[in-house]
């Protein structure tokens, strides 16, 4: 009967597979927080929109990664390299469905609303009040010049706003770094798996 005896992973090993464990964390965090906003917002009470994100290509995506995460716990605690191989089996579809998710819909950034122009208001001036009397007044050249004359002085005496400084957006950052440490993660459990094997 042949045996095949557990050997003790190695001091390159362990530390490659820790360095997964931490990768693994990183993703996992950006990921819970990008969830619970959405979770946050009501977007699994939401209806679906057409061309939008199923909720259950999210909720499997954060599961199967979930899943994977705890078979690699339990990889990086036993040293048994079948556990490696089952988080990686975990983990490959989970990064798939990811990549479908930021495919076709993503949270973040949010788009900032676009601002208004001012509009210059001349009602009221020269006793203009709807367009018809505005163009009577067009067409006498004195006219014009007073109505040009009070718009120019309307526009001099509002208040003009404090420039605004323009504010950094972090939350495109969010999933640039989920998708980042993902991408870290799978190298790195793949490689891990495989050095663990031998």
């Amino acid at each position: 009967m042949r045996t095949t005896a557990m050997t003790a992973p190695t001091h390159s090993e362990h530390g490659l597979a820790v360095a997964t464990l931490v990768s693994w964390l990183l993703a996992e965090a950006f990921g819970a927080y990008m969830l619970s906003s959405w979770l946050g917002r009501g977007g699994h009470r939401a209806p679906a929109e057409p061309g939008g994100v199923p909720r259950s290509v999210i909720f499997g995506h954060a599961g199967l990664a979930f899943t994977g995460f705890v078979f690699w716990v339990s990889f990086v605690l036993s040293g048994v390299a079948a556990l490696s191989w089952l988080s990686v089996g975990f983990l490959a579809p989970a990064v798939g469905l990811g990549i479908s998710t930021v495919t076709l819909w993503t949270p973040y950034p949010a788009r900032q609303p676009e601002t208004q122009p001012d509009v210059l208001v001349y009602d009221g001036m020269l006793g203009i009040s709807n367009d018809e009397q505005l163009t009577a007044v067009l067409e006498d050249e004195a006219l014009t010049t007073k109505l040009v004359d009070e718009l120019v002085a309307s526009v001099l005496s509002r208040p003009q706003p404090a420039p605004r400084r323009a504010r950094v957006q972090f939350s495109p950052l969010i999933p640039a770094a989920h998708g980042i440490f993902a991408l870290i993660t799978i190298a790195l459990a793949v490689l891990a798996a495989v050095t663990s094997a031998k």
